[in-house]
């Protein structure tokens, strides 16, 4: 079969296996959403209608306060994906945000494989093998465990393009240098417009690669291809340079920027445990109890970060691969970056079956540089499964071509060894697999007071106090916000900003006066630490209205709590009305001023 009909039937199966995935969610349902209809995922809808939004508006898009008002947000410091933003705008025009979400999300295996058959199969030459290690790259733990809620570290086609590129400067040099340095600078821009750290980890393992094919190539070093890789590289970075330098230096340096990192990924447990390459947990497909128990607990319980499983078969058949094709450099190479890359993943200190032990690992000297503080090094995963995809690919196509060859010895030995490489075959991709459909839930009923025109009667671009509040996770005005298409400004939401120290905070600043962003934050999310409603907190509501410049209050008297929240809105600015299934109060200040001067003692 034909190189362009053999990719026709991968792009087929790799569809085929996409819904598999999200069985039997719609691609672009507006009703439905992976994961939850709360956290990251509201956030990524949030940031897909933003980017194109701004943009039509004359807004920079790197800046909103139309959440977190009065102070808003930084765009280039959140996990915004300004690309796919501009990339789904026609979608999110025509059906919304949450359906671009949703088509993005289902795009991301299936171009994601893709890619990685397009360089297999120029690395190893059977559309056979790049079909087995594509699989294995666009339908990894890794994809799995994040296409739940974060699109930005699944939607990887770029990277598979991104390392060849590099091979291509570095290695095969064949070609204008000047068109590669341009074609890599393009695609590393737009990963970055993507994902920074699935960017920021694509430098940290083209250095590792650089390092060890310094040691397992050094004899063919030479002037000429040094001088070329530096052309190349040199040529590229120009346009790197002058894109990315506002970006960059809004992120550290532009309006709510934050230091330090923005997970606490110093102490953070999304690291690999040394266990966790074989030991399955419970979203593995075959996990049995025992194992699942101890693998449960590692990455804190988190099982959608735990990406770095291969499977006791997978890790047989990667040693086997490694050890007879052992004189095939580019195999001994790959396997070397492979462990590498694993050792990193591991974080700052070695941990084995939960158990921290002071033994440094590499990761320490990555997470020391300011600008990769906030990576996190259980991610590496998604190279790792690149990894693994090229050594299985390179296995395979030396399998099949050893197949093809008249058999040397007696053919029942020949068809033994091939059994037995069928079988750990099998074995390796049954156990490689992680249980699907990934859930998928109903979005909240839309209040009819978005959804039949009264919200028209808020001012435009005025300021919104909505209750529940958005915090994490609770994110339903978010939502509302959206449907909207950004009517109106909105105190609270989720977003990183920085706290009072210029730390990295997800939960929205408190604003003045205090007791009264408790009393809305705690309600909101059910806790039970609660200021005491009395005249003084309902006089300090008054004056949150007037510090925040809030215009409108919403209140969805069907929200937990929310007759908490009503007291003490009733209790500063008077009875609500009732808009459609919504308690409303339009300009609040005012009638806040008149309600007081009513029932204020003569």
């Amino acid at each position: 079969m034909s190189a362009t009909r053999f990719a026709l039937v991968a792009a087929l199966i790799f569809a085929a296996l996409t819904l598999r995935v999200y069985w039997p969610h719609w691609p672009v349902s507006r009703h439905s959403i992976v994961g939850c209809a709360c956290g990251d995922e509201i956030q990524e809808v949030w940031f897909l209608k933003w980017t194109p939004w701004s943009i039509a508006h004359g807004l920079n898009p790197l800046y909103s306060n139309w959440m977190d008002y009065p102070k808003g947000f930084n765009l280039a410091a959140n996990t915004a994906m300004p690309a796919l933003g501009v990339l789904a705008a026609p979608v999110t025009w025509l059906l919304g945000a949450v359906a671009s979400y949703n088509l993005l999300l289902w795009l991301s295996f299936p171009l994601s494989a893709l890619s990685a058959f397009w360089v297999l199969r120029r690395l190893s030459g059977s559309n056979l093998a790049a079909l087995l290690g594509a699989t294995l790259y666009g339908f990894s733990p890794y994809m799995i465990g994040e296409g739940v809620a974060h699109l930005f570290l699944v939607f990887v086609p770029l990277p598979p393009l991104i390392l060849y590129c590099l091979y291509q400067v570095t290695v095969v040099q064949e070609g204008s240098a000047r068109r590669w340095g341009l074609l890599l600078a393009a695609l590393f821009v737009a990963q970055v417009l993507i994902s920074q750290e699935v960017a920021a980890e694509a430098v940290i393992v083209a250095a590792c690669a650089l390092v060890v094919a310094l040691v397992v190539y050094r004899r063919e070093v030479s002037v000429e291809r040094v001088r070329y890789a530096l052309r190349a590289l040199l040529i590229g970075a120009v346009p790197v340079v002058v894109i990315l330098a506002y970006p960059v230096y809004y992120q550290f340096f532009g309006p709510q920027h934050f230091t330090g990192a923005a997970h606490a990924t110093s102490h953070s447990p999304l690291k690999l445990d040394l266990l966790g390459t074989v030991v399955p947990d419970s979203s593995q497909s075959i996990a049995p109890g025992a194992l699942a128990r101890i693998a449960n607990r590692f990455m804190g319980g988190d099982y959608g970060e735990n990406g770095g499983y291969l499977g006791i078969p997978l890790v047989l058949a990667l040693g086997l691969i490694a050890v007879t094709l052992r004189r095939r450099r580019g195999v001994l190479y790959t396997a070397l970056v492979l462990v590498v890359v694993e050792v990193l993943s591991m974080g700052q200190s070695l941990t084995i079956d939960n158990h921290t032990f002071p033994v440094p690992m590499p990761w320490r000297l990555v997470n020391a540089l300011p600008s990769l503080q906030s990576a996190l090094a259980n991610r590496l995963a998604l190279y790792a499964s690149l990894l693994v995809a090229l050594v299985v690919a390179l296995g395979a196509s030396e399998w099949i071509a050893a197949m093809r060859r008249p058999p040397r010895g007696p053919t029942r030995r020949r068809m033994g060894v091939n059994i037995a490489l069928g079988v750990l075959l099998v074995a390796s991709l049954l156990v490689y697999q992680t249980r699907t459909p990934i859930v998928t839930v109903p979005l909240p009923t839309l209040p009819s007071f978005f959804s039949n025109g009264d919200a028209a009667a808020i001012p435009e671009g005025s300021t919104v106090l909505t209750y529940p509040l958005s915090v994490v996770p609770n994110a339903p005005a978010m939502i509302w916000q959206v449907s909207s298409d950004f009517r109106w400004k909105m105190v609270g939401g989720e977003a990183i900003v920085p706290t009072r120290r210029g730390r990295a905070t997800g939960q929205p600043i408190a604003d003045r006066p205090l007791p009264v962003s408790q009393f809305l934050t705690h309600w909101s999310a059910g806790t039970a630490r609660l200021p005491a409603l009395n005249a003084r907190l309902i006089d300090q509501m008054r004056e949150y209205l007037r510090l925040n410049d809030v215009a409108t209050v919403l209140v969805d008297p069907a929200a937990n709590n929310a007759a908490h929240a009503i007291t003490l809105f009733a209790d500063a600015m008077g009875p609500p009305l009732r808009e459609g299934d919504m308690d409303v109060w339009f300009h609040a200040p005012a009638r806040a001023d008149a309600w007081l001067s009513r029932h204020s003692p003569s």
